[in-house]
């Protein structure tokens, strides 16, 4: 068969092999979020030794085309390969002078870079490696060329048989490493972290909090101190990994805690002014609040008395040093920027977090509610005049319309002003339509939306929601949605007719178990909630009840 003929033919000696694609941008994306990990191929794989060979089959570069030219350059070391061999096969081609070398079916390669020549041309490189799954043992040769240390290889070794789904393995290999390593070694952090990953997808939810505990003791203890190992997760990835080890039982202690003002309203460090939107960096145990009234963005860390201004803060106004009315922030880890929905401007700016002094305007004439953004950097915008959420990809100016864009009114097709959105792992949007008293799960793709939750009318009953706003959905697909003038955090199954009380409904108030007028949410990495408490002007946290 083709096995044994490549085996018999395998090459003796190191290649640099070439293979010409064309590719839609969809799917050049996806590769370029997948720097650094394993493709296996399921298909018989054919290069050539040839680069000019490559070039020429795509084509003309003066010619316009939908697609991405792109050019793999391969290194191939049969040292490496034991189960799946390659070969030159030019003296049994139709072709001889292309030089073909052909990989077998199920060839795994590491994906190492991807740039863009002079020529427009999108140049990947990657690397054969060892598909021996069975033992690994090729997998960790190959590790220990990349990373100087035995502890991390155990740790790269780890997070590649929980990818394999291997994960009482990868939990083996943790645990050995956590024994291995001494109590001040700072690669505890991050394996904690992964610890605590590993068990919410297990089902052990009472380990994961403790594991998560013990990273964020670290990392309280260190705070100054970057691992340089820790992979940066994108925002909706990092969400979805928070509340995977909250499950439907699970309850949070009824009376919050003021984390952020309660010193009235104003404009002081220690208080806000009808604040909107909030995001919480767990990496730099930070919470940041759009305080729309403020017309400033305010980082606060975790157990600070007063907040900084990070963005705005020089009055109400259109400069790039100035918001207007922010109602809404998202923290782009990769740019290390903030991105900002300045309502009154009519616009989206990026605001650098490292000492930026102006905005950059990155979406303009658009009546930004709120925003968020998906596992691919993708950003999603509600425009709450326009009744829509578009989706804009990188360098895209248009954006594409994900839900509504109808007009406005109450068929499954339309919004009627949206305002909060989250976009889960399958890109599925889900909207806070705030006068049709709904919540809607718009399905990628889809022309229309679904209700998951309310869409009854406006009272206080567990089948309805008044004016839904802050919206999140764990990995269960039960929605989490602030009932604004219920005065009540909600929970809805999923597929349920009617949702629960999370916190609040206790009436209009001050009190620790009241709101008045909840908008925003989030979820810390320990799954206690953090709500913004607009009219009291503050941000209350609700910690887990383990009892």
């Amino acid at each position: 068969d083709i096995h044994q003929q490549l085996q018999k033919s395998q090459s003796k000696r190191p290649l640099q092999v070439y293979r010409s694609q064309l590719m839609s941008i969809d799917e050049l994306d996806g590769l370029k979020n997948n720097i650094g990990q394993f493709i296996s191929i399921n298909s018989m794989f054919s290069t050539s030794k040839q680069r000019t060979t490559a070039l020429f089959l795509l084509g003309d570069i003066k010619t316009q085309i939908d697609s991405e030219r792109v050019l793999f350059e391969i290194d191939a070391d049969p040292k490496i390969v034991t189960t799946k061999p390659f070969a030159n096969i030019s003296k049994h081609s139709y072709f001889p002078d292309e030089s073909e070398v052909l990989f077998m079916i199920g060839s795994i390669f590491r994906l190492n870079n991807i740039n863009r020549n002079d020529d427009q041309i999108w140049i990947i490189k990657m690397t054969l490696c060892n598909d021996d799954v069975h033992d690994l043992k090729q997998v960790l040769m190959y590790m220990k060329q990349q990373i100087e240390n035995e502890e991390t290889n155990l740790r790269t070794l780890g997070n590649v048989l929980w990818k394999m789904g291997k994960l009482d393995l990868a939990e083996k290999y943790f645990n050995r490493l956590l024994h291995e390593l001494p109590l001040n070694d700072p690669f505890l952090s991050s394996l904690y972290k992964d610890l605590g990953e590993l068990a919410s997808q297990t089902g052990d939810y009472d380990m994961s909090i403790q594991w998560h505990q013990k990273f964020l003791a670290i990392k309280n203890k260190n705070q100054l101190t970057v691992n340089p190992t820790i992979k940066k997760t994108n925002n909706s990835i990092e969400q979805s990994l928070i509340l995977n080890h909250i499950n439907i039982n699970t309850k949070w202690k009824q009376h919050g805690i003021t984390m952020i003002g309660g010193n009235g309203r104003g404009n002081q460090l220690n208080q806000l002014d009808h604040p909107r939107g909030i995001y919480v960096d767990d990496d730099h145990q930070t919470i940041y609040i759009a305080d729309c009234w403020n017309h400033r963005i305010v980082e606060w860390k975790y157990g600070a008395n007063t907040g900084q201004v990070v963005a705005g803060g020089n009055g109400q106004g259109n400069r790039s040093d100035q918001l207007n009315r922010p109602r809404d922030m998202i923290v782009d880890k990769k740019n290390d920027s903030i991105i900002i929905c300045d309502d009154g401007n009519r616009r989206v700016v990026q605001w650098s977090r490292q000492n930026g002094k102006n905005g950059e305007t990155i979406i303009s004439d658009i009546d930004c509610c709120r925003l968020t953004m998906d596992n691919n950097r993708n950003l999603y915008v509600s425009d709450w005049k326009k009744n829509e959420v578009r989706r804009w990809k990188q360098g895209e100016r248009e954006g594409t319309i994900v839900a509504g864009g109808n007009g406005e009114g109450n068929y499954l097709n339309q919004l009627d002003c949206p305002s909060y959105i989250f976009v889960d792992q399958d890109h599925s949007v889900y909207v806070s339509d705030r006068h049709n008293k709904r919540v809607m799960k718009w399905m990628k793709g889809a022309k229309e939306g679904i209700v998951v939750a309310g869409g009854k009318g406006q009272e206080n009953s567990l089948t309805q929601l008044s004016n839904p706003q802050g919206v999140i959905v764990d990995h269960l697909g039960n929605v989490y949605v602030a009932d604004y003038f219920s005065h009540r955090i909600m929970r809805w199954r999923e597929g349920s007719c009617e949702g629960s009380i999370v916190v609040g409904g206790n009436g209009k108030g001050e009190q620790s178990n009241q709101f008045n007028s909840p908008t925003g949410l989030s979820f810390d990495v320990q799954g206690n909630l953090y709500v913004v408490d607009l009219y009291n002007h503050r941000i209350q946290k609700f910690n887990i009840d383990l009892n």
